[in-house]
């Protein structure tokens, strides 16, 4: 008798013994080896992305600090200029100090065509922490581009504007003059250098109480009669305009005074009984007087500093 010892036979074919357990174990791991190398493209991917994104926003707001001391840095240039208008440098660096700011300014005397006094600016403003700077260059120039010439003066010329402020008359206005009182009468003025007045106007000699040789004012009648009354003296230019066919009245009493000149784009009717006194000198103190002034960048002249 013979006796099967553990071999296996199908379909009449010897067969080895089975494997099925195993195999399924070894997919079980390929699979998780996948599933492991999967999981870390992942991670590795959401991590460079991460750090990517993390990068841009540094990036971003390393360039958004950089753009917002350059806005700052021009500002204050142009604060600085806005004030040199009408004072020194010294009082300008003290009263316009800015934390982490350190402001320098260079002063050039220059001298117009027509003997104007004219200041050249150079503004540095830089960064303490930055390192940053911005440069820019200013001109300082009288609004009173020129004075009357001796046809214009104690007369009219209907292109007087255009010589005086470089404005034809119906382009000017009030707004032209950085300071100056804007009124409609001339009754308990306040002290200033410019006025302009729409309409009639009437001085007492206690309206122009501050005015005087070493102080002159630059006084614009509009569309207006002006009347000097007794005892009042009136030291500067003045300027009668018209934009109608109204002819409009200059009166000056017997006791009353003009040091300066004045001038119309029209003609008048002159009621003059008081003193008319050219002085050339003292139309210079306006003209110079930094009240008066306007300061402009000079184009193509700024640039950044890094």
């Amino acid at each position: 008798m013979m006796v099967n010892k553990g071999k296996h036979f199908k379909n009449g074919k010897l067969s080895g013994p089975s494997f099925t357990g195993n195999k399924k174990h070894q997919v079980g791991m390929v699979v998780l080896a996948v599933v492991a190398i999967l999981l870390g493209i992942v991670t590795f991917a959401t991590v460079t992305t991460s750090q990517s994104v993390q990068q841009f926003y540094t990036l971003e707001k390393v360039r958004r600090d950089a753009e917002s001391i350059q806005i700052e840095l021009k500002q204050h240039a142009k604060n600085i200029a806005r004030a040199l208008r009408s004072q020194n440098v010294s009082n300008v660096l003290t009263t316009t100090n800015s934390a982490n700011l350190t402001t320098t300014v260079l002063v050039s005397e220059l001298e117009g065509v027509d003997g104007q006094l004219l200041t050249q600016f150079e503004v540095n403003v830089s960064h303490d922490i930055d390192n940053t700077a911005y440069t820019a260059r200013f001109v300082r120039y009288p609004s009173l581009l020129r004075l009357p010439t001796s046809a214009q003066q104690f007369s009219w010329d209907n292109q007087v504007t255009n010589w005086l402020f470089n404005r034809d008359a119906s382009a000017l206005n009030a707004n032209f003059f950085a300071e100056g009182e804007s009124l409609t009468q001339c009754h308990n003025m306040s002290p200033a250098n410019m006025y302009w007045i729409t309409g009639d106007c009437v001085l007492d000699n206690s309206d122009l109480s501050h005015n005087s040789i070493s102080n002159p004012v630059l006084l614009i009648v509009a569309d207006g009669d002006l009347t000097l009354q007794a005892n009042t003296h009136l030291y500067g230019l003045i300027l009668m305009l018209s934009s109608s066919p109204t002819t409009f009245t200059l009166r000056v009493a017997s006791s009353a005074s003009i040091s300066g000149t004045y001038v119309s784009n029209t003609p008048i009717n002159e009621q003059i009984n008081g003193a008319l006194t050219l002085s050339t000198s003292l139309l210079r103190a306006l003209q110079e007087n930094t009240v008066l002034a306007k300061i402009i960048p000079i184009p193509g002249t700024s640039y950044d500093n890094e």
